[in-house]
């Protein structure tokens, strides 16, 4: 299962954190690659991963100085809130990639210390969640690329579309999985063409 979580990951544009830390839960918001068993693409690409149990969460954010991952210092962050107005404020970003997300303490080896921001709790930890955004913005000084990156130590995860539906988990990794299956066999409903020709998905607000 975690196995097809991580593909249906794959490619995935992270749009928001929403932390509620004394229920110890966070929202992850993504638009994502679904295709349905049957029929078009799935015109609404919104899907939040919904963290609970959570005992630990990281965040690093630092300035891109190249484009090509030579990062600047941990910018400090006050709270998960400055996090997510950060995502909120990116004029422009790139998906996930790499395949592997959940549960790869490999991820974050490399990290500096300290990062960004830290909220820390007790109790055990099943399962690691890493996300990333490679981004950027107009600031004054002109435009500016940055990356921010996180790890949320949790105790079980569940997907819901964005008027808070569930999706399971099998249908989460299937839907997933399927796009790539389609991409790489040629399917028409995920060529090119018609990614460039679908209407672009309903915004997270």
């Amino acid at each position: 299962m975690l196995a097809g979580c991580n593909t249906a990951l794959n490619e995935s544009d992270v749009m928001g954190l929403r932390v509620n830390w004394p229920g110890r839960t966070v929202r992850l918001l993504l638009h994502v690659l679904a295709l349905p068993e049957h029929g078009p693409v799935d015109p609404d690409t919104r899907r939040a991963l919904v963290l609970t149990g959570v005992c630990l969460i990281r965040v690093l954010l630092r300035a891109d100085r190249t484009g090509g991952r030579d990062y600047g210092h941990p910018i400090e962050l006050a709270d998960a809130d400055a996090a997510d107005a950060f995502l909120a404020s990116a004029g422009w970003s790139n998906p996930m990639y790499g395949w592997s997300f959940l549960d790869d303490p490999e991820l974050t080896r490399d990290w500096p210390a300290p990062v960004s921001l830290v909220l820390a709790g007790t109790g055990p930890a099943a399962h690691t969640m890493y996300w990333f955004s490679e981004c950027g913005r107009e600031e004054p000084g002109g435009r500016s690329a940055y990356c921010i990156e996180g790890d949320i130590h949790f105790a079980r995860l569940d997907v819901e579309r964005a008027d808070g539906s569930p999706v399971p988990l099998t249908s989460f990794a299937a839907d997933g999985r399927r796009w790539w299956d389609a991409f790489r066999s040629g399917d028409p409903r995920v060529s090119p063409s018609s990614q460039q020709a679908q209407p672009p998905s309903p915004a997270w607000t």
